[in-house]
C-alpha cells in the first residue's frame, strides 16, 4: 500500500504505541490499530485490558460499551466477556458456546505509554520494546512533557516519510521551527539492525522563530537536529543549538528531545503520540503551557500536509509514480526496512 509496495501494510508481530496511560481508564474506550478495533479498559486492580472491540453476535463496539467488574459487556445484548476474551455471559441462554470469544493482546505500560502486540501472542517479547532509558525519556537533565494524541488524517506511513525526511523543517515550517539551509544541508546517517538515524547541521543561521522565543535569543545560531527510526514505531531524536560560531563551538543555548510514536490505525487513518523534553526553564508551568501551544502548531502543520496527500491519494484512480529526489534517500530506506519487516513476517507465516 503506498508509499510501501504492493502487499504491504503494517508489520504486526511488533510493538505499537496505543495510547497513553492515563487515556486507559474504567470506562472502556475504541481504538483501531491496524485496521481492527481493539476495546481498552481496565480492571479494578488498575491493570489494563486489551480484547477485540466487535462483539461476535451482532458486531457492536465492544469499546462502546460497558466494564463489570473485571468484565466487558456488550451494550447491544450485555454478552459478557472476560480480561483473557472468553465469553463468561449470555443473558438469553446458559450455553456458553466456545466460538463465543474475543481476540485479546499483548499489552505492557512503560513509562506513560501503553504498548500493543498486534500479532502472534506467542511471540510478544517485552524485550522488543525500545528502551526507555537509553530513549531518555527518563534522563533527569530533561523535563519532559507527554500527554499529547493527535488522530492522523491518513495513512501512517506518510507520518513515517514525514519524520524519516526532515528537510521539509525548512519550508513546510516556515513561521516555526525552519531555519534557512536545511534542504541542503549535508545529512549523517547511520542505520542498525533495527533503526535507521538521520543527522543535519547548519551553522550561522538566524534562530527559528518558535526556538528564538523558548530560548529568548534572537541571533545566529549554529543548530544541530536529527531522528532515529527504532522501527516500526518511534522516532527519537534532538533539536541543540548554540551561538554561532566563526571557528569551534560557541556558546550553548540549550536543546530538546522529541519523540514520535505513530501507530497503523485503519488502512487510511493512524495515532501519533507526542512527547518533548527540553534542557532549560525547569518547574515552570507557565513556560509549559506556552511551549506545548507553539509545538501544537507545529504539529499542525505536518496534520495538514499529510491529509492533503491522503486526500490526493484517494482521489486518484490508482498508486501515483512517484519523482524521487537526492534528499530521500533516508526516507527510501526508512521504507525499504519497513517493507523488509513485513516481507519476513509474511514468509515466515507461510
Amino acid at each position: 500500500m503506498y508509499p510501501l509496495a504492493p502487499g504491504c501494510f503494517a508489520p504486526r508481530n511488533a510493538w505499537y504505541v496505543a495510547a497513553w496511560s492515563q487515556e486507559i481508564t474504567r470506562t472502556p474506550c475504541e481504538r483501531w490499530i491496524l485496521n481492527q478495533p481493539i476495546a481498552f479498559y481496565r480492571r479494578q486492580d488498575g491493570s489494563a485490558v486489551a480484547l477485540g472491540g466487535r462483539c461476535p453476535h451482532r458486531h457492536f463496539p465492544l469499546g462502546k460499551s460497558r466494564v463489570v467488574g473485571d468484565d466487558l459487556e456488550c451494550a447491544y445484548h450485555s454478552i459478557t466477556f472476560a480480561p483473557d476474551g472468553s465469553c463468561v455471559r449470555i443473558p438469553s441462554q446458559t450455553q456458553l458456546p466456545a466460538v463465543c470469544r474475543v481476540a485479546t493482546y499483548p499489552l505492557v505500560e512503560r513509562w506513560r505509554w501503553l504498548w500493543i502486540w498486534p500479532g502472534d501472542a506467542a511471540s510478544a517479547d517485552p524485550a522488543l520494546i525500545p528502551d526507555h532509558e537509553s530513549l531518555g525519556l527518563t534522563d533527569a537533565r530533561f523535563e519532559t512533557v507527554g500527554d499529547i494524541y493527535y488522530p492522523v488524517p491518513g495513512r501512517y506511513h506518510l507520518m513515517h516519510d514525514n519524520l524519516l525526511d526532515l528537510s521539509h523543517l525548512g519550508y513546510l515550517h516556515q513561521s516555526t521551527i525552519a531555519s534557512d539551509g536545511i534542504g541542503a544541508a549535508r545529512e549523517e546517517r547511520a542505520d542498525g539492525p533495527d533503526w535507521t538515524e538521520s543527522v543535519r547541521s547548519v551553522r550561522a543561521v538566524a534562530c527559528p522563530p518558535f526556538f528564538a522565543r523558548q530560548l529568548n535569543y534572537d541571533g545566529a545560531v549554529d543548530r544541530r537536529f536529527g531522528l532515529r527510526f527504532h522501527l516500526p514505531c518511534i522516532h527519537a531524536g534532538f533539536d541543540e543549538f548554540h551561538r554561532a560560531a566563526r571557528t569551534g563551538t560557541g556558546d550553548y543555548l540549550g536543546s530538546i528531545r522529541v519523540y514520535h510514536a505513530v501507530t497503523p490505525g485503519r488502512l487510511h487513518d493512524a495515532h501519533y503520540f507526542f512527547a518533548f523534553g527540553r534542557d532549560f526553564a525547569h518547574g515552570d508551568a507557565e513556560f509549559t503551557t506556552n511551549m506545548v501551544a507553539g509545538l501544537r502548531i507545529v504539529l499542525e502543520e505536518d496534520m495538514t500536509a499529510t491529509r492533503e496527500i491522503e486526500t490526493m491519494l484517494q482521489n486518484l484512480a490508482s498508486a501515483p509514480n512517484e519523482l524521487l529526489l537526492r534528499a530521500d534517500t533516508h526516507c527510501v530506506l526508512g521504507r525499504r526496512r519497513m517493507e523488509e519487516m513485513i516481507r519476513r513476517e509474511q514468509s515466515d507465516a507461510n
